[in-house]
């Protein structure tokens, strides 16, 4: 099992402005169950840190961009069943029922 979940990881080169060379980014999902709203939830939080770290050193908005366009392309490498799954985690979350008075 071991050996199938790191071979389950999203490897992405970021080429950031200005930096001499690329830098890889790994994010694991082989260990998870992205069906489920704390799989998915996990997920999120390794490729939050994973844009922290690579995202990092720029202006506000080189890291607004960079976040941004590497969280896309995060996602966009997962597997079509794993991003269905993912999509199936987000969708399970509990929203807070907020009542609402007219008049």
């Amino acid at each position: 099992m071991k050996a199938f979940a790191a071979a389950t990881a999203i490897a992405v080169t970021l080429a950031t402005a200005g930096a001499a060379s690329a830098q890889d980014v790994r994010v694991a999902y082989g260990d998870l169950d992205l069906a489920t709203a704390s799989g998915a939830q996990q997920f999120d939080r390794r490729v939050n840190r994973a844009v922290r770290t690579a995202c990092q050193g720029g202006s506000l908005l080189e890291t607004a961009r960079c976040a941004t366009a590497l969280r896309a392309e995060i996602q966009s490498l997962l597997p079509s069943v794993r991003r269905e799954e993912y999509a199936r985690g987000h969708s399970t979350r509990q929203m807070a029922m907020i009542p609402v008075h007219y008049g």
